[in-house]
C-alpha cells in the first residue's frame, strides 16, 4: 500500500482515472460525436469537477500512462509536470519513480494487486455522478 504523499496523490488521481476510464467505456457516451465530460483526475479526493473533452483527446491523455489530466490550477507542483496546458484543462506528468503504481493501478493495463485494489475502491466511492457537472 502507497504509504508516502506523492503515492498516495497518485492512488487518488488513479482512482478518478478509473472512474473516468469507466465512463468512457460507455457506448452511449460516443453516439453524436460531441465532447464528453470527464472527471478531474486530480488529488484532491473531494473534486468532483468536469472536464470536456472529445474522446480523441482523451485517448491522447490515455496513451501515456504517466499522463492525467486535471482543471487548471489543480496541479500540485512539487509531484508532477504540467506537460499541456490548455483552457479548459492541464495534462501533468507523473515522475518515473512511481511507474510501478502507475502500471499496477492503469485500467488498460492487465495487473492486480494491493495498489489496483486500493485505487478501484476509491473510484467507486467517487461515482461518475458525484457532486456537480462543472465543465
Amino acid at each position: 500500500m502507497p504509504n508516502g504523499r506523492a503515492e498516495r496523490v497518485a492512488l487518488t488521481e488513479a482512482a478518478f482515472r478509473i472512474a473516468n476510464e469507466r465512463m468512457a467505456a460507455w457506448e452511449e457516451r460516443h453516439r453524436d460525436g460531441l465532447r464528453e465530460l470527464y472527471l478531474c483526475e486530480c488529488g484532491s479526493q473531494p473534486c468532483r469537477q468536469r472536464i470536456a473533452l472529445s474522446r480523441e483527446e482523451y485517448e491522447a491523455v490515455r496513451a501515456d500512462v504517466t499522463h492525467f489530466l486535471v482543471v487548471p490550477g489543480h496541479v500540485i507542483p512539487d509531484l508532477e509536470t504540467v506537460v499541456a496546458s490548455l483552457p479548459s484543462h492541464e495534462i501533468i506528468e507523473k515522475p518515473d519513480a512511481l511507474m510501478d503504481l502507475l502500471v499496477d493501478t492503469d485500467p488498460r493495463h492487465a495487473r492486480t494487486g494491493e495498489a489496483t485494489g486500493a485505487a478501484a475502491a476509491l473510484a467507486d466511492e467517487l461515482g461518475p455522478n458525484a457532486g456537480p457537472a462543472d465543465a
